[in-house]
C-alpha cells in the first residue's frame, strides 16, 4: 500500500489558492532538470533543508540545558559547519517529561551546522529565482521597472546606512514625534475610506459572505482610525515612535521595490520581495556572526567607565608601570584552556615570565581552604582562598548568571627556570552570607625587581569615549520585588569628538553612539546603586528590520492576490449555479414570510441564538447583598493594593483561596450546608469571625504528611482546617525543616556540578503545604493589629519597635494593601502598618487616619455580626477612596510617577468585581461544547434538520464570539494593556482568534466544518486558560523590560495569531484526516466527498499561509524588541527557537504543497504535525527551566499533558498512511 504522505502528488483540480501557475516551477525546468543549477534551486532541496533546520534548532534548544547559549551557537550548533549532535540532550527531553534525573550519555553524531544549512539555503534561495522567476516585463515597461527597482535598492541601503552613523543618537524629538504620529494616524484614515470606497463598489459583484467579511474588515480599519482621533493620547510613547520612525523609513524603501517588483515580474512581485528579504536576514545573521561585538559597562554610581567587559570571555592581564602608562599583557581564555589541558608552557616575548597552567576552571566558586583536602596554590591569596569547580551555566536568561573561571598558575623565570610558586586567580567571588561575595584583589609577582600585578579578569573592549554614571534610579512596583522602571543618568565624555553631554538610559531607550549601542541591561542588585549597561557594535543592526517590512509586505501582496483570485472564482461559481437555475423560486421564501419561519432551517438558528443570549445574559447579573444582611458582596468590590496593582478585594479573595485550596470557595464541612464564597471566607479569616479556622481549605493529598500531622485521609476533597494542620505546629514545623534542610544539600551538590537526588514527592508537598500556611499568616498579619501591653516603659518601647520592624515588613513582604493614602504622593499601607499609626495618634491625641480606622472597625463590626455598622463603616472607607482618587487626578505630577496599574480607577475596579462574578470565559467554553454537539448532531442528521442544526451551532458560535469578544475587551479595560501579556491571556486570545477565523469559514463554505473546528479550538483553549488561572492572578504586572505598549501590541498579539492560525490549520488537517482516512480503519468509504475534500485542502492552505505571515512578521518583530532591548537582534533563546520551528515548519508545508511532493493527506498531515510544533513552542519550551522565557512549569503536570497531546496528534497523523476513497460527485 503506497501513502500520500510523500508519493501523491496534487492534481490540478485539488490545487489550492495561490497554487496557480506562477508558484509552480515552469513547464522549461523540466529540460534544465540534469543541471546543476536546477538541482541547486529545486524546491525538494528547500523542504529538505527546512527539516534540516528544525531538527538542528530543536537540539541545539534542548543543549542548553547542559551548556551555557554561546557554547550552544558558537562553537557546536548554530554558527559551525558541521555540528555534533550529543545523545544528552535527548537524555533531557525524557527527563522533562519524567521529572527524574537519568544517568549521563557521552558521544553523539554529526549533523550539518548552522552555517552549512544556512549557505545552501542561500544558494538554493538564489538558484530558484534564476532558473524560476523570469523577468515579465519588455521594452519600456522594463526599463520603468529598472528604474524603480534601482530607486527602491538605492533606498533601501539609504536606511541600512543609518545604522553605520557615528553621531551621537538619542530620543527623536516630541515635535517630531508628534508629527509623525499625525501623519500616520492621517494615512490609516486614507486607507480605510478608500477601502469603505472600494468595499461598497464591490457590492452586487462579490458573493454575500465574502462581500461581509470584506465589509467586516474595512469597518475595523474605520473603528481603529476613528479610536486614534477620538483618543489621541493613545498614541505610543517617545520610545514606540522611535521603532515606528524605524519600520516607516524601511517602509517606504519597500514600497519603491515593490512598485518596482510589480512592474518588472507583475504578479510574481510578492514573491520576489519577501525572498529579497530572506535573503536580506541572511545576510544580517551572517554580518551578526562576522562583525558583532558585545560587553557590559558595570559602573558604581559616580564612577567613570572607559571599556566595556566581555562576559562571555576571561584574560589573564599582567600589568606594570611605565613612566606615566601602564604597559598591559593578556593572555586569553583559549590558550589559558588549552595549556592546562595539554600540560605546555605558555611563552611569549611579552611575557616577563614563562607559564604553566596548573588547573583551568570553566565555572567556579571561592571558598575557605578546608574545604578541599589540597591545596594547588603555595603563594598568593590562593593561601587563604580555594576554587571549587562548579558546573557550567546553561541557557541565555540573566539569571542564570555567567561562567566565572579560576586558574591556578605557576610562573616560571625565564632566566633561570625557576617556579615562581603556583598562585590562584579568579574572576569569581566566595558568596556571603545575605548576598554577594567577595572576589580576588590582583596579586603582585615581583620578577628581577619589577613588580608586575597579575589579575583574572573578563576580557576588555577598551572605548574611544567614557561613560560617568551621576545617578541610578530602581522603582519597583508597591508591594513587590518586580521592577517597574531602572535608569542611569550618564555623561557621556569623548574628547577625540568633543562631546560632554548628558544623558537617560533606561529600559527599551538605548543610546547610539560612534558605532555602539549603549542599552541599560540590569543592575547591582545587592546595593542597588551601580548600573550595568550592555554596549553592541554591531552596524547591521537595521537589517532585521529591514526585512521584516520586505518579507511581510511581499508574503501580504501575493496572499492578497491569491485571495482576490479566490473571491473571483468563487463568484465565477456562483454565476455558474445561478445560471443552470430554470426558475426563481428556487431561491426558496423570503426569510420574512410565515413560509420560511415555518422551516427547522430558519427558526432553529434563530431559537439557538435567542436561548444563548438569554443564557449568557442570566449570567451578567452582578451579586447583591440580601436586605440586613452583612453587605459581603459591597465589601468585595472594595480597591485594594496588592500584586503591584489596584484590584477589587474579591479578586484577592479569590486568588488566594485558589493558592492555598485550588478552589474559588469553600466545600462544606457537612452535606446540606451552603458553600463558602471565597469573599465570605477573606473576612470570616481576617476578622478572626468564630469558627474561621474550621474552614476546610488546605488541600493535602499526600498519605505520608497527613500521617505524620496526624490527620484521616479524607477521600474526595482531601481538604483540612487551619486548626486541624496547625493542631501542633511542631509536628509541621520539623517536616519542614527536614525538607529545607535536603533542599540545601540539594543547591550546595548542584553549585559543586555534584548529581542529587532531588526531593522526594513527601517532601516537595510539605514545603508547600509551609508555603500556604504562611501565605494564610501573612494575610492575617496584614489585617491584624499591633500588641502594645508592656507592663513598664521599657517594654511598651520594645514592642513599639518590634511593631514597627513587623509592619516595615509586611510592606515589603508583598501583603495587601488596604488603606489608602490621605495625600496623592502617598502609598498605600497594610492595616496593621495604619492600625500602629492611629495608636500613636491616640497617644499623642492626634486625629486619627479615618480609612485605617474605618477598615479596623469595620472588620470589627462583621466579627461581630453588626451588619448595620458594617456597612455604615464601609460608606466610609468608600468616601476615602473617592476622595484619594479626586486627588491623584487632580494632581498629574502624581499621576505621572505611577505605573497604569497602581493608578486607582474606581470604576475599573468595579468592572473587574464584576467580571469575575460573570466569569465569562467559563459560560463561552460551556456554549462552545454545546456548539460542538449541535454540529456533530448535523452530521449525523439528515435532510433540512441537518443543515438546521449545522445553522443553529452556528448561530450559537456566533453569539458565544460575541461574548467572548467582550470578556477580551475587558481584559483590556482591566489591564490597560493589549490583549496578550502572559500564557493566560494567551490561551485566550488565540481561541477567540481560532473561532473568528472559524466562523469566516463556515460564512464562506458552509460545510459545518468551520463551526466544528471553532467550537473544539475555542472550548479546548478556554480549558487551558482555566487550569493557567489556577497559578494565581491573571492580570500580572509587566517587568521593565516587557513594560512596552507598542511591542506588546504588534510582536506579541502577530505571534499569538501565528499560533491561533496553526492550529487552525492543524485541527483542519485532524478533521480531513479523520473524515477521509478514519473509516478506512474498519474498510468503510470516505464521509467526504470531492467537493467538500477541495473546499478542506483549500481551508487548510489559505490558513497556512495566514500562520506563516503572522508567525514569520512576529518573529521577526521580537527580534526587533530584543535589540531594542539588549542589542542582540536574535540571542538563540530558547522561546526565540520554538517561534523558529514554527515559522520553518509553515514554510516547509507551504514548500512541499507548491512542490507538488504532497497532495491533499499529505497537506493535512503535516498540518497536524504544527499542533505537535505550535505547542512546543507555547508550552514546551518554558519546560526546559532555562532561557529568558522560563516560566517555572517544573514542578505541574504540563509535560505529562503536552506528552498526551503529541501521541495524540501522531496517532492522528498515523491515518495519512490510509489510502482514503473520497467519493466523486
Amino acid at each position: 500500500m503506497s501513502t500520500t504522505l510523500e508519493s501523491q502528488p496534487a492534481a490540478a483540480s485539488d490545487a489550492a489558492p495561490g497554487e496557480s501557475l506562477e508558484s509552480r516551477p515552469p513547464r522549461g525546468a523540466a529540460g534544465t532538470s540534469n543541471s546543476w543549477l536546477a538541482a541547486l534551486a529545486s524546491l525538494r532541496l528547500t523542504v529538505t533543508l527546512f527539516a534540516l533546520a528544525i531538527f538542528l534548532v530543536f537540539v541545539g534548544t534542548l543543549a542548553q540545558k547542559d551548556h551555557d547559549v554561546w557554547y550552544v551557537v558558537e562553537q557546536n550548533y548554530f554558527r559551525v559547519w558541521v555540528a555534533t549532535v550529543e545523545w544528552q540532550t535527548f537524555v533531557r527531553l525524557v527527563e522533562m517529561f519524567t521529572k527524574a534525573e537519568t544517568p549521563p550519555i557521552t558521544g553523539g553524531f554529526l549533523f550539518p551546522g548552522g552555517k552549512l544549512i544556512g549557505v545552501v539555503m542561500f544558494a538554493n534561495l538564489l538558484a530558484a529565482h534564476a532558473v524560476r522567476f523570469k523577468v515579465a516585463a519588455k521594452g519600456t515597461r522594463l526599463a520603468w521597472g529598472s528604474v524603480l527597482l534601482a530607486g527602491g535598492v538605492a533606498a533601501t541601503a539609504a536606511v541600512l546606512a543609518t545604522g553605520l552613523d557615528t553621531s551621537l543618537v538619542g530620543q527623536l524629538s516630541p515635535e517630531f514625534c508628534d508629527g509623525l504620529w499625525q501623519t500616520l494616524r492621517a494615512a490609516l484614515a486614507g486607507v480605510a475610506l478608500v477601502g469603505a470606497y472600494m468595499t461598497m463598489q464591490k457590492y452586487g459583484h462579490l458573493r454575500p459572505a465574502e462581500w461581509w467579511l470584506l465589509a467586516a474588515f474595512n469597518a475595523v480599519l474605520l473603528g481603529l482610525a476613528g479610536y486614534l482621533f477620538a483618543y489621541p493620547t493613545v498614541a505610543p510613547d517617545d520610545a514606540g515612535m522611535r521603532i515606528v520612525w524605524q519600520l516607516t523609513k524601511c517602509g517606504g524603501a519597500a514600497l519603491l521595490c515593490l512598485a518596482g517588483c510589480w512592474v518588472v515580474f507583475r504578479q510574481r512581485a510578492g514573491i520576489v520581495l519577501l525572498h529579497a528579504g530572506i535573503g536580506l536576514l541572511m545576510v544580517g545573521e551572517l554580518v551578526t556572526d562576522l562583525a558583532a561585538v558585545e560587553g557590559v559597562m558595570s559602573i558604581p554610581e559616580g564612577g567613570a567607565v572607559n571599556y566595556a567587559e566581555d562576559i562571555r570571555h576571561v584574560e589573564l592581564a599582567i600589568v606594570t608601570d611605565e613612566a606615566d602608562a601602564q604597559r598591559v599583557t593578556v593572555v586569553p581564555q583559549n590558550v589559558l584552556a588549552k595549556a592546562a589541558a595539554s600540560g605546555e608552557v605558555v611563552s611569549h616575548p611579552d611575557l616577563p615570565f614563562d607559564l604553566r597552567v596548573v588547573r583551568f576552571d570553566e565555572n567556579s566558586l571561592l571558598a575557605p581552604p578546608m574545604a578541599v583536602n589540597e591545596n594547588p596554590a603555595t603563594v598568593g591569596a590562593g593561601l587563604e582562598r580555594v576554587a571549587i569547580t562548579s558546573k557550567s551555566v546553561s541557557g541565555v536568561a540573566v539569571s542564570a548568571g555567567v561562567n566565572r573561571p579560576s586558574a591556578y598558575v605557576e610562573p616560571i623565570d625565564k632566566q633561570t627556570g625557576e617556579s615562581l610558586g603556583v598562585w590562584l586567580v579568579s574572576a569569581s567571588f566566595m558568596p556571603m552570607d545575605g548576598g554577594g561575595g567577595t572576589s580576588l584583589l590582583p596579586q603582585t609577582i615581583d620578577v628581577d625587581g619589577t613588580p608586575y600585578e597579575v589579575d583574572l579578569r573578563f576580557k576588555r573592549l577598551y572605548k574611544d569615549y567614557s561613560v560617568t554614571l551621576t545617578d541610578f534610579r530602581f522603582d519597583r512596583y508597591a508591594g513587590t520585588n518586580v521592577p517597574k522602571n531602572f535608569q542611569s543618568d550618564i555623561v557621556l565624555s569623548d574628547p577625540s569628538r568633543d562631546v560632554e553631554r548628558p544623558v537617560k538610559i533606561w529600559m527599551n531607550n538605548p543610546l547610539r553612539y560612534a558605532g555602539d549601542t549603549i542599552y541599560q541591561q540590569s543592575f547591582d542588585e545587592v546595593t542597588e546603586r551601580s548600573t550595568v549597561l550592555q554596549v553592541v557594535t554591531n552596524g547591521g543592526w537595521m537589517i532585521p528590520y529591514v526585512s521584516c517590512v520586505l518579507v511581510g509586505l511581499g508574503m501580504l501582496t501575493h496572499f492578497s492576490l491569491t485571495l482576490t483570485r479566490f473571491a473571483r472564482r468563487r463568484v465565477e461559481e456562483a454565476n455558474r449555479l445561478a445560471a443552470k437555475s430554470e426558475t426563481r423560486s428556487d431561491a426558496g421564501p423570503s426569510l420574512l414570510s410565515a413560509e420560511a419561519w415555518a422551516q427547522p432551517i430558519v427558526w432553529a438558528p434563530a431559537l439557538a441564538a435567542l436561548l444563548t443570549v438569554g443564557y449568557l445574559g442570566s449570567k451578567t447579573r452582578p451579586a447583591v447583598d440580601e436586605p440586613g444582611a452583612m453587605a459581603v458582596e459591597r465589601f468585595g468590590a472594595l480597591p485594594v493594593a496588592e500584586g503591584g496593582r489596584i484590584k477589587p478585594i474579591d479578586t484577592l479573595a479569590r486568588t488566594t483561596l485558589q493558592a492555598i485550596s485550588a478552589r474559588q470557595e469553600v466545600l462544606p464541612a457537612e452535606k446540606g450546608e451552603p458553600r463558602v464564597s471565597a469573599i465570605t471566607w477573606l473576612l470570616d479569616t481576617i476578622s478572626a469571625r468564630k469558627g474561621w479556622d474550621t474552614h476546610r481549605v488546605f488541600r493535602i493529598e499526600s498519605l505520608e504528611l497527613l500521617d505524620a500531622l496526624g490527620l484521616p485521609p479524607r477521600q474526595g476533597s482531601f481538604r483540612y482546617s487551619y486548626a486541624e494542620v496547625m493542631k501542633d505546629p511542631s509536628v509541621l514545623g520539623g517536616q519542614v525543616d527536614q525538607a529545607l534542610a535536603r533542599r540545601r544539600e540539594i543547591a550546595a551538590a548542584q553549585a559543586q556540578g555534584r548529581p542529587a537526588e532531588p526531593l522526594s514527592l513527601v517532601q516537595e508537598q510539605t514545603l508547600g503545604l509551609a508555603d500556604k500556611v504562611s501565605l494564610l499568616h501573612q494575610l492575617a498579619s496584614a489585617f491584624g493589629e499591633p500588641r502594645i501591653d508592656g507592663d513598664s516603659e521599657e517594654a511598651v518601647r520594645q514592642q513599639l519597635l518590634e511593631a514597627q520592624a513587623r509592619g516595615e515588613q509586611l510592606g515589603k513582604s508583598g501583603a495587601v494593601r488596604v488603606v489608602p493614602p490621605t495625600e496623592p504622593t502617598g502609598e498605600w499601607t497594610t492595616l496593621y502598618q495604619s492600625n500602629l499609626a492611629n495608636l500613636m495618634r491616640l497617644v499623642m491625641k492626634q486625629p486619627l487616619e479615618p480609612a485605617g480606622a474605618a477598615w479596623s472597625d469595620a472588620l470589627t463590626a462583621y466579627a461581630r455580626g453588626d451588619a448595620a455598622q458594617f456597612a455604615d463603616e464601609l460608606t466610609d472607607i468608600e468616601a476615602a477612596v473617592e476622595k484619594y482618587q479626586r486627588s491623584l487626578e487632580a494632581t498629574p505630577e502624581a499621576l505621572a510617577g505611577l505605573a497604569g496599574s497602581e493608578r486607582l480607577d474606581t470604576g475599573a475596579v468595579r468592572f473587574e468585581h464584576f467580571f469575575s462574578h460573570f466569569s465569562p470565559f467559563y459560560y463561552c467554553a460551556a456554549m462552545y461544547l454545546l456548539a460542538f454537539v449541535l454540529t456533530a448532531c448535523g452530521w449525523l442528521g439528515q435532510g433540512s434538520w441537518s443543515r438546521a442544526l449545522g445553522r443553529a451551532a452556528l448561530a450559537v458560535i456566533v453569539v458565544t464570539l460575541c461574548v467572548h469578544t467582550f470578556a477580551l475587551v475587558g481584559r483590556i479595560y482591566i489591564s490597560g494593556r493589549p490583549p496578550v501579556t502572559n500564557l493566560y491571556s494567551s490561551a485566550v486570545f488565540i481561541g477567540w482568534a481560532a473561532v473568528l477565523f472559524g466562523v469566516a469559514f463556515e460564512a464562506i463554505y458552509k460545510l459545518s466544518v468551520g463551526s466544528a473546528v471553532a467550537s473544539v479550538l475555542g472550548f479546548a483553549t478556554l480549558v487551558v486558560a482555566h487550569y493557567l488561572s489556577l497559578d494565581g492572578d491573571t492580570y500580572t504586572v509587566l517587568s521593565a523590560v516587557l513594560d512596552t505598549q507598542f511591542w506588546l501590541a504588534t510582536h506579541v498579539v502577530c505571534v499569538t495569531l501565528g499560533y491561533s492560525t496553526t492550529f487552525l490549520a492543524g485541527f483542519l488537517g485532524a478533521g480531513y484526516l479523520i473524515a477521509a482516512c478514519g473509516p478506512r480503519l474498519w474498510g468503510g468509504a470516505s464521509r467526504l466527498d470531492k467537493r467538500a475534500g477541495d473546499q478542506l485542502v483549500r481551508m487548510i492552505y489559505g490558513t497556512l499561509c495566514f500562520a506563516l505571515l503572522f508567525s514569520f512578521v512576529g518573529t521577526v518583530l521580537g527580534g526587533l524588541w530584543a535589540d531594542d532591548s539588549w542589542g542582540r537582534f536574535w540571542g538563540w533563546d530558547p522561546k526565540e527557537n520554538g517561534a523558529l520551528i514554527i515559522v520553518l515548519w509553515n514554510a516547509l508545508v507551504l514548500h512541499a504543497r507548491w512542490g507538488r511532493m504532497i497532495g491533499p493527506v499529505g497537506l493535512s498531515a503535516l498540518a497536524v504535525g504544527g499542533n505537535i510544533v505550535t505547542t512546543w513552542s507555547w508550552f514546551g519550551v518554558n519546560e526546559l527551566g532555562v532561557g529568558l522565557h522560563a516560566y517555572g512549569a517544573s514542578e505541574s503536570n504540563t509535560a505529562t499533558m503536552l506528552l498526551f497531546f503529541a501521541a495524540s496528534q501522531l496517532v492522528v497523523i498515523a491515518l495519512a498512511t490510509l489510502r482514503p476513497r473520497i467519493k466523486s460527485v
